[in-house]
């Protein structure tokens, strides 16, 4: 009698835990853990046309609400009267600012932004190595005193997307992983050329990116001095003349206007391109259409194995913010293998992870990757860092600029380079002058 109403005074005391709270006592969330206040943190990100506010919500905020129920991602895009500068004047708080190695400087560092993580990396025992190494090292030159001041989260694609058709009409064999430069630009000769009054071209490409990412590690600025290498490593001539001569063929004219958006779509919009080096973004099924594709390795040096440069997209904790903790538990779950491992399947984000079986499992969960060579978006090896310096960006848009004076005007090697160095240094030094 004693133990039926011992049973009893445990039952009602069970049914009581779960009716105050839904959860029984011990449970997470429940009584014996203690419930985290609700935190709202605002995430900023500068190109709606990159991500508009459905897209971040479907690969980044459902997947921290589940792992974080208390914390809620809200976005914010720029554009008119969004711009940093403009938010911070207004007294909006950005808790994590998201931008690729290429803008940090004007988006992270420029507006003051930066927050150095290494004491949240040792409170929470956090593993760097898991991470690319090169991806590590290039976060940590960009900050002072060997800190750190966000994490990468994904990178784009460095890989040859080709439209198969083009190959079969003209009979060129398809290009093939592991090739060299050599290689890529005799398959582009066969292919470059004038069929019923259409004009095709082998390789399209982004100079300016290309110059951020090349394969040799030059440095483009020089830390100790604030000066461009342009003109001082002869290296660059040799990296110059090899891209150069893919719009040299003489089995047609040049495109008129050389740019990544030009060449993108004389790829993917009107197919008049056969191959195109795919460095800023993985290319949509909307974008891709119909076209019969598929993809090959980034071309190498004979002798030289490795891939371009990493152009990560880091996840940065703003100086800002006040729940720099939660800011951290999101960036750091968005590096875990769980959250990589998931948008890696469903084909949403190349990892940056240093295991490489997440990466093999790209695309694996989309059909728009089936038979395809996915293996090929991410070279087995990045290469080194150059010198990651804040003016990097507009130095190499500048030698961009020069390629294609090179190409449409006529401009001479020697010329364009002296040209281009004159015009980034004066503005290395004009801005530098500022900041006094």
């Amino acid at each position: 009698m004693i133990r039926k109403s011992l049973f009893a005074i445990l039952a009602l005391s069970f049914v009581s835990a779960c009716s105050s709270s839904g959860i029984p006592s011990g449970t997470p969330g429940g009584a014996g853990e203690t419930k985290k206040a609700p935190v709202e943190l605002t995430v900023y990100y500068q190109y709606a046309a990159d991500w508009n506010e459905s897209d971040f919500n479907k690969v980044f905020a459902e997947p921290i609400k589940k792992k974080y129920p208390h914390i809620t991602l809200k976005y914010l895009v720029g554009g008119k009267g969004q711009n940093i500068p403009e938010l911070i004047t207004a007294g909006q708080k950005i808790d994590i600012l998201f931008t690729s190695i290429g803008q940090t400087s004007s988006q992270l560092l420029d507006n003051g932004l930066q927050y150095d993580i290494t004491p949240l990396i040792k409170k929470n025992n956090y593993d760097l190595s898991k991470l690319d190494a090169t991806m590590v090292d290039a976060a940590k030159k960009l900050a002072k005193n060997n800190g750190i001041y966000g994490l990468p989260v994904f990178v784009p694609p460095t890989s040859i997307y080709y439209n198969k058709d083009l190959f079969d009409k003209f009979g060129v064999p398809y290009p093939k992983d592991g090739m060299t430069w050599d290689e890529l630009y005799e398959l582009s000769k066969k292919l470059t050329r004038t069929d019923a009054g259409v004009q095709y071209w082998g390789l399209g490409s982004s100079h300016g990116h290309l110059v951020l990412m090349n394969q040799l590690s030059l440095p483009i600025v020089d830390s100790a001095t604030n000066k461009t290498t342009f003109n001082t490593d002869d290296k660059w001539k040799t990296w110059i003349d090899n891209l150069m001569r893919f719009y040299r063929i003489q089995n047609g004219p040049l495109p008129d206007k050389l740019s990544e958006p030009h060449e993108r779509n004389r790829f993917f919009k009107d197919r008049t391109v056969a191959m195109f080096l795919s460095v800023t973004a993985l290319h949509s099924q909307t974008e891709i259409g119909d076209m019969n594709w598929d993809l090959a390795s980034f071309p190498v040096f004979s002798g030289n194995k490795v891939g371009p440069q990493a152009y990560p997209t880091y996840f940065y904790v703003t100086s800002m913010s006040d729940l720099k903790d939660d800011a951290f538990d999101v960036i750091s779950y968005l590096t875990s293998e769980e959250f990589q491992t998931a948008r890696a399947k469903e084909g949403t984000l190349l990892p940056t992870l240093s295991n490489h079986k997440v990466r093999e499992q790209f695309g694996q969960d989309n059909p728009m990757y089936k038979g395809k060579n996915v293996k090929a978006l991410q070279p087995d090896q990045y290469a080194a860092p150059g010198s990651v310096n804040p003016y990097n960006k507009m130095a190499a848009d500048d030698l961009g600029s020069g390629m294609k004076d090179m190409l449409l005007k006529g401009k001479d090697m020697n010329t364009m380079l002296r040209d281009v160095t004159e015009g980034s240094n004066k503005k290395i030094e004009q801005a530098e002058s500022a900041k006094k």
